[in-house]
């Protein structure tokens, strides 16, 4: 019964496609390939009924998963995986477009980077002149606890890339994007370093699942260029 079960719902997705599917239909569907002799049906009722939702359960921790009555450890995985597989794909559909021109640009290009992120990353991307991509570096895993520590690494990796100018961005897994005192002694502390090696900071956005914030639409950009080149002409004089 199972089987025809699982031969309808495949035929039903390769007719109808797999956006008319309720969420427990569309969890049931990929637990298909991890879970192959069970009815994947209930089991994909009791996760979204003890998380609250198909993506709570792909934010799922592993271990939080195994608990579920009749979960694997293959299962278990594979659902805690998903999310970086979605990463990976958003960030590859989007390599196609090479060069930034717009607000819009920058964040369809970087927000998939942080989708779904538990903890903080730190990512760069190098320009060129006109504004093509060069690179999307990934700085590290959280916020370091000493700015110069980044701000160094940033440097390093700005000249390897030959990027006349960058974009940095990191995310609040919290959910709040209003950037903190440590996130603005942070780009201050880049923003003069790139300037050192002639190298701009654009802007420096912070993502979360629920939105972005951007330094330079909240016009701190140009307010901490401005102190560092008062900063750095007035250091010239001693």
């Amino acid at each position: 019964m199972h089987e025809g079960h699982r031969d309808r719902m495949r035929e039903r997705i390769k007719n109808e496609g797999i956006e008319g599917l309720q969420p427990h239909e569309v969890l049931e569907y990929l637990l298909y390939a991890v879970v192959p002799r069970k009815d994947t049906n209930a089991l994909a009722h009791t996760l979204i009924d003890k998380f609250g939702g198909l993506a709570k359960v792909l934010a799922a921790d592993y271990d939080d998963l195994l608990e579920v009555p009749g979960m694997t450890a293959n299962a278990a995985l594979y659902l805690t995986t998903l999310p970086a597989v979605f990463q990976r794909y958003l960030a590859d559909l989007n390599c196609g477009k090479q060069r930034i021109i717009t607000r819009g640009d920058v964040v369809k290009y970087l927000k998939p980077c942080f989708l779904g992120e538990k903890i903080e990353k730190f990512y760069m991307l190098c320009l060129d002149a006109h504004n093509n991509v060069i690179n999307l570096v990934k700085v590290a895993s959280g916020i370091p606890a000493q700015v110069t520590i980044e701000a160094r690494v940033l440097v390093e990796q700005a000249i390897k890339n030959k990027a006349v100018a960058v974009i940095i961005a990191h995310n609040h897994p919290s959910g709040e994007t209003t950037p903190s005192h440590e996130d603005i002694e942070l780009t201050r502390a880049i923003t003069v370093a790139l300037e050192l090696v002639k190298v701009k900071l654009i802007d420096h956005y912070i993502f979360s699942d629920g939105g972005y914030y951007s330094f330079f639409e909240d016009g701190l950009v140009n307010v901490i260029s401005r102190d560092v080149n008062r900063f750095l002409k007035e250091g010239l004089r001693y």
